[in-house]
């Protein structure tokens, strides 16, 4: 019974761990963004994209039924979360305390992995976010961009190209983004 207790406690520690994270990227790799500048010969396991490609699609539609456009013209920052994952809140919090939500010639969109519509509707009320979000409840946005972890922050220059991609695992992550 002794033995049990141990085993039982052992488990308990071991979820609690697995659970305090959003993703099993080890912290080398999430502090690390891929540039186009600095990109390495081959991606980091954590993107499927890389700087200087073209986002996969054109339009996406919100929660709210709308369609939002993805044209080049505009820089635009797409933000890859979940609404249970700690540094994803982070991310947002530091969203919108930055001047970005702010600037009329950025276009940012939220795209919920594997979030449902209801809880979407009330991050976006939790966190007062001033930008579309988008639903991925199967990951089919998700795994055009990402390979594992999130938050994934995807920086899109006016002329359509990416220039950034950055696991936001990170306490500065807002900070990193250039375009």
């Amino acid at each position: 019974m002794h033995k049990a207790g141990i085993s039982s406690v052992g488990m308990v520690c071991a979820v609690i761990l697995s659970l305090s994270a959003c993703s099993q990227t080890p912290a080398p790799v999430a502090a690390k963004a891929v540039t186009a500048t600095t990109a390495p010969a081959a991606a980091p396991a954590a993107f499927a994209i890389q700087p200087g490609a073209v986002l996969p699609w054109q339009t996406l539609r919100t929660i709210d039924g709308n369609e939002v456009s993805l044209a080049p013209g505009k820089r635009q920052l797409l933000v890859f979360f979940a609404t249970w994952c700690g540094d994803s809140k982070r991310a947002m919090t530091q969203l919108m305390a930055s001047d970005l939500v702010r600037q009329q010639d950025l276009q940012i969109i939220g795209i919920g992995r594997e979030e449902q519509i209801p809880a979407l509707q009330q991050f976006r009320t939790d966190f007062k976010l001033n930008f579309a979000l988008v639903a991925d409840p199967d990951r089919a946005l998700y795994h055009k961009v990402a390979a594992k972890g999130i938050p994934q922050l995807v920086t899109v220059g006016a002329d359509g190209a990416i220039r950034q991609v950055l696991l936001g695992e990170v306490p500065d992550a807002i900070a990193q983004l250039h375009w």
